[in-house]
Parts: structure tokens; sequence; C-alpha cells
């Protein structure tokens, strides 16, 4: 650990050495408008989506020069996923509703098509147990179940729904009601019914029929991580490594497209320009650059890196994983701070310096991106994303046109600070 008068020496160097060809925030954000572009298919798991986005950040490695890992920069990997290419059609009482605006499915909901009755069941009576007895009673063949909003708030919401199906023999499956927003996402496996949730106001309790054909596949699917790096010019064994994750969650239906720009077409964006950046200014350690695929279905391209390093870990001296990276009016929040405490001082000491963004918030461990398993591996890995007034999360509406990149200049020489900052160590 660097002494604070060395700590301050080297941050004061870093802030007044020359930072040519640093960001490049209308790369970024051609990089970003290509990424959530309707040929790239949500970056998912129908038309090729995640493929399309792979071979993107291939060529754009190539262009900066890095030096490929793997099968022509390439690691190959695959995972089971449950996906919706073919029809995913909803009408209540003859009144069609849009995958994505009016209605979403459950991870996984299996497929199902048909004609079924609607009962409306009262939620507080479901929070206090005392319904189940009077619908074990009853015949719910073709029957969807219509449940509302929790009024029990100490009742998980997974176990609520599983509970109601339990107990409802003959239910084919659930609607969901007063979701105030569409969060969709996706699943290595079936669910074990399907469950419709419908956005508030568009079903009322005079709706009597529910008609659907939902169409739903599994497959094995074939995908990889995109791999490359910088060599460096005085420590080429020692490695910083940058990530983020490329995948997002495709389509649901043939014209619900889920977008991902903040998740995480921003944060591949400023990775790509990093490589960029430091493909000009050459670094003193190297720098591994990786696009991860299977992040939004179990962080499944990262846990296939550690068991498969292409990198030996222990050469990995810092990685830093960029994700939710559209925003930064609110700060920056370090998720694993209070793992690597020096570290995280050293970060906001390099915030302060080039006063950079208003806070930099710290967080403890957690499995939500794609840093754990290095750092549960002994890497010391940092997961950074901003903080703003956006609320777009795993919905439609998380589109390239919607978000502002409004501290994206201040945010990326903050990390390239920290990352220089730490080869100086």
């Amino acid at each position: 650990m660097l002494n604070k008068i060395k700590l301050l020496l080297v941050l004061f160097y870093l802030f007044t050495s020359n930072r040519v060809n640093a960001q490049n925030i209308s790369y970024a954000k051609s990089l970003i408008k290509t990424l959530c572009s309707d040929e790239l298919s949500g970056r998912g798991y129908v038309n090729d989506g995640d493929h399309l986005a792979a071979e993107l950040i291939r060529k754009e490695f190539a262009r900066h020069k890095l030096i490929p890992l793997g099968e022509n920069y390439f690691q190959p990997l695959g995972f089971p996923v449950i996906y919706y290419p073919g029809s995913v059609d909803i009408d209540i009482d003859g009144s069609g509703l849009i995958a994505g605006t009016d209605f979403i499915l459950n991870a996984g909901c299996p497929a199902i098509k048909g004609a079924f009755k609607l009962l409306y069941l009262d939620s507080a009576s479901i929070d206090n147990n005392t319904l189940y007895k009077k619908l074990e009673s009853r015949n719910l063949k073709g029957y969807f179940l219509v449940v509302d909003e929790l009024k029990n708030k100490k009742c998980i919401h997974e176990d609520r729904l599983k509970a109601v199906m339990q107990n409802s023999p003959g239910a084919k499956g659930l609607i969901y009601l007063n979701m105030e927003t569409l969060t969709w996402s996706v699943s290595l496996e079936w669910a074990l019914f399907p469950v419709i949730y419908v956005k508030k106001n568009i079903l009322t309790q005079h709706a009597i029929k529910l008609n659907c054909n939902i169409e739903a596949f599994h497959k094995v699917h074939g995908t990889q991580n995109v791999t490359g790096y910088i060599k460096g010019s005085v420590q080429p064994d020692s490695f910083i490594v940058i990530t983020a994750h490329y995948d997002h969650l495709g389509m649901l239906g043939k014209d619900a497209i889920f977008p991902g720009a903040n998740d995480n077409a921003s944060g591949v964006a400023m990775m790509i320009d990093m490589a960029r950046h430091f493909s000009l200014n050459r670094p003193k350690y190297s720098i591994l650059f990786i696009a991860f695929a299977g992040e939004e279905i179990g962080l499944i391209g990262s846990f296939y890196f550690v068991e498969h390093p292409l990198v030996a870990l222990k050469k990995m001296c810092l990685l830093l994983n960029l994700d939710l990276m559209a925003t930064g009016d609110k700060g920056l929040t370090a998720v694993n701070a209070t793992e690597f405490p020096e570290l995280f001082e050293n970060l906001k000491a390099c915030n302060s310096i080039g006063n950079y963004l208003p806070v930099i918030n710290p967080r403890g461990k957690a499995m939500n991106s794609d840093h754990y398993y290095f750092s549960e591996a002994g890497v010391p890995a940092f997961f950074f994303y901003l903080m703003g007034e956006y609320h777009q999360y795993h919905d439609v509406g998380d589109k390239a046109n919607a978000i502002s990149l409004s501290r994206y200049n201040e945010a990326f020489q903050l990390i390239v600070d920290f990352a220089n900052m730490r080869m100086e160590q």
C-alpha cells in the first residue's frame, strides 16, 4: 500500500500528466446505438442477437490492435436457455395486449395455448392464509387466477405465487396485476407454471376470459466471451482487467425487443473506448479486456472464465467490472468496497483530486455482476455502476436515445486514473 505522501504524488502526476486520446463520448454513443439496434435483437437468444454483438466487439478489439486470446478473440461456452422467438399473444375479452408494454411473462414461462376463465382472488385473504381451503374445494380446471398487488409486504413474491398455485388444483396459471413497471428476465430452466404480469389499469374485474398463445422453446445455446489484451511496457505479466457483459434479454415474441442501453451497452461502450485509449497510450501493466456472455442468466460467462482462465488469475492485480454506466449525476457505487478498503480509499482519492463525480458510494460484497467469481477466487475486483435519475431496467424502454451519458467523461477518466494509479504501486 502506498503511504499517503507517495499516494498524493502519484495522483498529482496522474492528474497533471498529458491525457491525449482520453475518452471519446461520440464513439461511445455510436457503439451504444449499434448495440441497441433492432438488428441485434436485444443481444439475446433470438435471431443470433448475442452472436452479432460478440462479432461487433471482436471487430473493435481487432481495430484497436488488441492481442487476441482464445479462438480469434473468442472463448466458446454454452448453456441451456428458454427463449421466445414465436407467438407470445395475449388477449383479454377479445382485446389484444402488447408484449413488453402491456404485459410480460415470468422467466422460463412454459408454452400454453387456449381460452381460459378468470377467477379473481382477494389478496388480503391470500396473504392471511384464509382462502386456501375454499380454493381446494373448487374445480379450477380451465382457470387463470388473477392476483393483485401485495397487501401483506411480509410475504415474499415468489413464495406467494407458488402457494396460490399449490393450493389451487387444476388452475392453469396466474395473472399478476398492478405492476408499475414490466421488468423481465431470462431463465436456464422451465418455470413450474405460467405467470402473466399485466400492467396497472390494463385489466379490470369486469374481464372474464383470457386467450393466449405462448410459444416457448428450450435449447443449449452456444456463445462466447470476447477477450483481448494490450501488452504492458514495464510489467507485461501483471494484468489490470476491465470487463463488461454484452448480453441482454433479447426478445419476447416477434416484436418486443429489450435493447439494454444502460444494462449494459453503456458498460460495453466504455470498455471498448478504454481499449481504444490504452492502445494509443501504452500502459505499464498489461490490460486485459473481457466482454462476458451470459451475465443476465446467472453470471455464466464470468464463472466459465474463472474456471477456464485464459490468463492465470494470480497474474491479475485488479479487475474493474463496468455495468450500468449511463448516468453518474448522483455519483458512482463500488461493490466490494468493504472487501478491499485500501483500494477503495485510493479510488476516492482519485475522485477527489480530479473532482469527477459528486460521491463515491461504498457497497459490500454482492453476487450481482461479473466481478463476483473473480473476487471469490482471490482477485481484487470491483463492480462499478453509476447513479442518477434513470429508472429503465430490464424493460423495453431502456433504449439508446433514452440515456444521457451525462457524466461519461468524468467516470471514464476516474476509472482510467484508478487503473493507472494501481500500475504505479
